[in-house]
């Protein structure tokens, strides 16, 4: 059972659920594509290009590049993505898919007349959350700093916007609308209630690796052809050194005239004043507040005069006369404030008809002295005075860093404890020491850190807002790719058994396959193949609708093969790193009727009309790139893919 939790339970080669042009997501993955939608010559790709568009070319090192930092963006959530992974399931062709896309909308909409303005374009970047300052203002400088920190271009964005515009006005139109007959729903909704039931089982590559050790020359000619098997991400230490408000404690007691000043500030809050507690009615009409008004001053309670015109009283509870005007107005806080307890007041003018209100009580709050003050002053004095320090020692550190000072010496000089970290990956943890834990104060600086390039000054980071910041700086980096082979031989040695097993499990797997789809009892197939009766085997049973719902959307494999092959039918499925091979067959469909279901037979049609809508504009842009006569050069392409491999520390594909 162990195995196939592991098997279940895996990223199954890490599925792609990046954000393959959002449009305008991707606008935050897309490396520095110079040139970019550039008008060519027209004619067919030439050997730098993987595509021509209408007079636009995709090129080979604008695919690379951009393809690279997607890989990369994708590598921050799953650390352990290996490029081979990342080229196997189809993250290269779909970026290229989407460049080709966004280019395909631009030169349809050039050609038919439908550009974008800048001044649109501007909007939307200055609409963007991404770019706003401490202020909540769009700022100059955050858009700025945030595209070199992406490696972004400007001129890039700029035409992922476009395309996302476009999309929207193009895409969309076609898509929207989309309906689903009433015809197609009940055969798609039973597909998703139907049970399946049938088994797998594993034949693991490592039951026929040979017994004899390989050479060390054999190993590393392996490890040398298979190095992306064995790539590890990017690895930095970080050093840090953090300041808090604990710092300044000492020095932040106040002196006699700051909590003077501190007291003329709060003036209106300790001089002697009235609170009030108010009900209140609104009507929509003068007359209506007349004839309520009426009755409450002939001495029925407000809120039952309330409750006879099928409303209620509003309560407004220890307000002063300011504070009131600022919920209602300055008339009605006025004339409220003139009447005494029991009074009632109105009709008045109100912003959303006639007030008529009640005083229900009257608080004389009496004032405070300084000395009478100073007990609540004091902490609020304190505190205001440790952040006012706090923020001058941030900015005089930060002064000394832009003009080149030195970590070490600038720690030692204000009394900071650099720390170091050993070599780290995104996520904060260690790979050659498994029971680092990253602490609170080093997880708040991961990103940064990771953002920061290695020759970058040390920056001030906040650690807690107001309260706790750091000095970063980073320090060595090991770039991503395969470790010195000493460092993982014994994992080479585990692989390199599996790759000798795994054509022999294969063969096995694949005899298993055709006499499990013959029929007979699974027990006596595998004794009549020499196969042991231990063998890792589980019982399958599943419904479309749960499988839909699994976490992330990551549907296990062997779960996805009992849904594609027809009742006593087998298929062989590959585990990843030459792990060994999965036999799956389907025993028995058993059918459900969706029509007993309303809710799923609604969510089905809904869910229908949204595929319909995606195909329809799927196929429009099919038909645009047709239209453009967009042509694609494998060769240019399998450059791309080679090159990647390579600066990834992969071998090239056989």
């Amino acid at each position: 059972m162990n195995f196939f939790r592991r098997i279940i339970g895996s990223k199954w080669g890490g599925t792609i659920a990046v954000l393959f042009l959002g449009m305008i997501a991707l606008a935050f993955v897309i490396g520095d594509m110079k040139g970019s939608g550039g008008i060519g010559v027209l004619g067919a790709p030439s050997e730098g290009e993987v595509a021509k568009v209408g007079g636009r070319a995709l090129t080979v090192n604008e695919l690379q590049a951009r393809a690279q930092l997607v890989f990369e963006r994708m590598r921050e959530d799953q650390p352990t993505l290996t490029i081979d992974q990342f080229i196997s399931q189809g993250g290269l062709r779909r970026v290229a898919d989407e460049l080709i896309g966004i280019q395909a909308l631009i030169a349809y909409g050039d050609k038919h007349g439908m550009r974008i303005s800048k001044k649109l374009i501007d909007a939307q970047i200055a609409s963007n959350p991404a770019f706003v300052d401490a202020t909540g203002n769009f700022s100059e400088t955050v858009f700025r700093q945030l595209l070199a920190q992406r490696r972004v271009s400007e001129k890039d964005m700029r035409t992922d916007i476009t395309g996302q515009i476009l999309q929207q006005q193009m895409l969309g139109a076609v898509s929207a609308g989309a309906r689903t007959p009433d015809g197609m729903v009940p055969p798609y909704a039973a597909m998703l209630i139907e049970e399946r039931d049938g088994g797998m089982y594993a034949i693991p590559s490592a039951a026929f690796a040979p017994k004899t050790p390989p050479s060390d020359a054999e190993l590393q000619a392996y490890y040398r052809a298979n190095g992306g098997q064995f790539a590890v991400p990017e690895q930095r230490r970080l050093r840090y050194a953090t300041i808090n408000l604990a710092r300044f404690e000492a020095a932040a007691t106040p002196t006699d005239a700051e909590l003077v000043q501190a007291y003329k500030a709060k003036a209106a809050q300790y001089q002697a004043r009235q609170s009030r507690d108010m009900s209140q009615l609104i009507l929509t009409s003068e007359a209506a507040a007349k004839d309520a008004a009426a009755k409450a001053k002939a001495g029925t309670p407000l809120a039952d005069v309330a409750k006879t015109l099928g409303l209620s009283a509003t309560r407004i509870d220890g307000v002063d006369q300011t504070q009131l005007a600022a919920q209602t107005n300055a008339d009605i806080a006025k004339a409220a404030f003139a009447a005494g307890k029991g009074g009632i007041i109105g009709p008045i003018r109100a912003p959303l008809g006639w007030a008529v209100l009640r005083v229900e009580e009257v608080r004389d709050i009496p004032g405070k002295t300084l000395e009478q003050a100073k007990a609540e002053l004091i902490p609020e004095a304190r505190t205001a005075k440790q952040k006012q320090l706090f923020s001058e020692f941030l900015n005089k550190l930060d002064g000394k860093l832009g003009e080149g000072a030195n970590f070490a010496e600038l720690a030692k000089a204000n009394g900071l404890e650099i720390v170091e970290t050993p070599f780290i990956i995104k996520d904060g943890k260690a790979l050659k020491d498994p029971d680092f834990k990253a602490d609170p104060t080093l997880t708040a600086l991961l990103k940064q850190g990771f953002a920061m390039s290695s020759d970058d000054d040390p920056q001030i980071v906040p650690v807690k807002p107001d309260e706790e910041a750091a000095v970063l700086a980073v320090g060595e980096v090991v770039p991503a790719g395969p470790p010195p082979y000493a460092e993982v031989k014994a994992a080479v040695q585990i692989a390199w058994g599996l790759s000798k097993g795994a054509g022999q499990a294969r063969e096995v797997a694949t005899k298993l396959a055709a006499e499990l789809g013959r029929g007979g009892d699974p027990a006596a197939i595998l004794a009549k193949l020499g196969i042991p009766a231990t063998v890792p085997q589980q019982k399958l049973h599943a419904r479309r609708a749960d499988i839909n719902n699994q976490e992330n959307g990551k549907i296990p494999p062997p779960l996805q093969a009992l849904f594609t092959i027809n009742v006593g039918a087998t298929k062989v499925l590959p585990l990843d790193n030459s792990q060994g091979f999965l036999v799956v067959r389907l025993d028995k469909i058993t059918p459900n009727d969706p029509t007993k279901i309303p809710q799923l037979m609604q969510s089905t049609k809904a869910g229908l009309s949204n595929v319909l809508g995606g195909e329809y504009a799927r196929q429009f842009l099919v038909a645009i790139e047709n239209d453009l006569g967009v042509e694609r050069n494998q060769a240019a392409f399998a450059t791309v893919e080679a090159a990647l491999r390579q600066a990834n520390g992969a071998a090239a594909a056989q």
